[in-house]
């Protein structure tokens, strides 16, 4: 009994831990995984590695196999007189078969080869580097998405407050009509007043359910069991160098970069020789001559030969080819560098913006708590001046508007701070899942 009592607390604890596991981190893993446009994606690395193979194929021997009959007419036949006779020799038989292995191999190409592979292997590093890319926007993408509904959630808690605040002074003008202290029109207004607060919460609900039902598309599964009531804080960022950001562009641009520096040394070996082994193995016919058209037996006629050669390949001239595909290179190679540099630039003004953002509204936040502090004050005093006939129904009404606008501003500085902290962790590179 007591292992089961164990058991049972334990897969429950298990349960729990698992349940307060999920959150943005683990929505945005789940939604990378998921998704089939990077499913397609991630087919590109498989593609390169493919076709590193293929290159280094070049590196290794081509072995194949030939079998060949030819027949020629005529042939070259030569006459004499043997012994009183007349005879003919023929040299070539007429049916010639020849069957052989041929084996050809590049034995030294001055590392032309070698260099080719290595640019296969740069462009899947830039293919991984283009989908991480790629996995970074839609990561922080739906970051901003949950930041958004998070708020948007905050909002309808507030307008929900406030509506009840509207409901119960709505008894409290009944109580007040019934006694003759409030006219039918207070009735009336009121009314009104919580419609139209209904109406601003169900727009605010049917915002949020279009985007989780986005991000649930987007999951495959139910989105909103990753929502948690309070979310991640993160760290703020302090400022930091440029050439340490570990952004995905800036690494896409780099490894662009060192597949253009590998197609110059490329293009400058495009002139060099190559040398390269060849060799056959086979059988064939006609090692005997025909005498009188005469047949030879089969051990005699049909014989191995073999054939052990290198050849040396040089380039003499190939109209400039090398020469332009070298200053191409180079061209591409200038282009990729401004581009580095603009990235960095345009990344270091969006830091330096981001952080004075983020500064900006995290004062914003704290003095906002305050007036949330001060305006929740005043509604309650006023609340209390109403009940007892002090003040107008209409300054109860500024109270509670004062007050409901303070809270949406505090949750809209939350918001603010979150999305400025989020853009930092972009800028730099830092994957928050």
């Amino acid at each position: 009994m007591k292992k089961y009592i164990l058991l049972l607390s334990y897969t429950l604890l298990s349960s729990a831990v698992i349940a307060q596991s999920k959150g943005l981190p683990e929505l945005i893993q789940g939604i990378l995984q998921h998704s089939p446009a990077l499913k397609g994606q991630r087919n590109l690395i498989k593609m390169g590695l493919v076709k590193t193979q293929i290159q280094e194929s070049y590196g290794k021997p081509v072995i194949g196999a030939e079998i060949g009959v030819t027949r020629i007419d005529p042939v070259a036949k030569a006459s004499f007189n043997f012994g009183g006779a007349n005879s003919t020799l023929q040299f070539q038989p007429n049916m010639n078969y020849n069957s052989q292995f041929v084996a050809n191999h590049v034995l030294y190409d001055w590392g032309r080869n070698a260099m080719a592979i290595e640019k296969t292997r740069l462009e899947t590093q830039l293919s991984q580097a283009q989908i991480e890319q790629q996995e970074f926007q839609l990561g922080f993408q739906i970051a901003n998405l949950y930041q958004q509904i998070v708020f948007n959630k905050k909002a309808i808690q507030v307008q929900k407050s406030q509506l009840k605040r509207l409901e119960s002074n709505f008894q409290i003008i009944i109580k007040q009509l019934a006694l003759g202290e409030a006219i039918e029109y207070d009735k009336i207004s009121q009314l009104v007043k919580i419609a139209n607060q209904e109406s601003k919460i169900l727009e605010s609900e049917n915002q949020v359910a279009r985007m989780l039902d986005y991000l649930s598309t987007l999951l495959g599964g139910n989105a909103e069991s990753y929502l948690v009531e309070n979310p991640q804080i993160w760290q703020a960022q302090t400022a930091k160098p440029i050439e340490s950001f570990t952004n995905p562009e800036i690494t896409q641009i780099k490894a662009q970069e060192e597949i253009v520096n590998k197609s110059i040394e490329l293009a400058k070996s495009e002139n060099t020789p190559t040398l390269a082994g060849l060799a056959t193995l086979g059988l064939k016919n006609g090692y005997v001559p025909r005498i009188n058209g005469e047949t030879p037996a089969f051990a005699d006629d049909f014989k191995v030969n073999s054939v052990l050669g290198l050849k040396l390949s040089i380039p003499i001239y190939s109209g400039k080819r090398g020469s332009y595909q070298t200053e191409l290179a180079t061209i591409q190679k200038e282009r990729v560098a401004f581009q580095l540099e603009d990235a960095r630039e345009k990344l270091g003004t969006e830091w330096r913006q981001a952080q004075l953002n983020h500064q900006n509204y995290v004062k914003k936040a704290a003095t906002q708590k305050e007036v949330v502090a001060q305006a929740q004050y005043a509604l309650d005093l006023a609340n209390t001046r109403f009940k007892q006939g002090l003040i107008r129904r209409i300054e109860l009404d500024q109270a509670e508007s004062i007050l409901e606008e303070s809270q949406l501003m505090q949750a809209q500085f939350d918001y603010q701070v979150n999305l400025q902290q989020l853009e930092l962790y972009r800028i730099q590179g830092i994957k928050i899942w």
